[in-house]
């Protein structure tokens, strides 16, 4: 297949890098990542995958200075209003959640 058509794109610079990285440890260069996923998307006839917003917690490397920041500073509100709860009832929580499990 002829390669003649050049696509321009601005993107976060952060986003681009990061993918970059990911893309370098599997061996694929991002023209070619780009290329398959206009395959799948031309194949699928649609995007290839669900869009979805994840639940899943970012990892603690992940998050920058000031997101610590801000967890700590909620993390201390709710202690001084007495928001939190102990140990011993996060433990009895997730007994009755997972049936004795833990």
């Amino acid at each position: 297949m002829q390669k003649d058509a050049t696509i321009s794109l601005r993107i976060d610079s952060d986003l681009k890098n990061d993918v970059d990285k990911i893309l370098k440890s599997l061996g694929i260069p991002m023209t070619t990542a780009i290329t398959m996923y206009f395959n799948q998307i031309k194949m699928r006839n649609g995007i290839p995958f669900t869009p979805v917003i994840s639940n899943i917690p970012k990892a603690y490397e992940d998050y920058t200075e000031d997101e610590i920041a801000l967890m700590c500073d909620k993390a201390i509100e709710e202690h001084n209003n007495g928001t939190t709860i102990s140990s011993e009832d996060v433990e009895l929580n997730l007994r009755k959640k997972f049936n004795n499990a833990i």
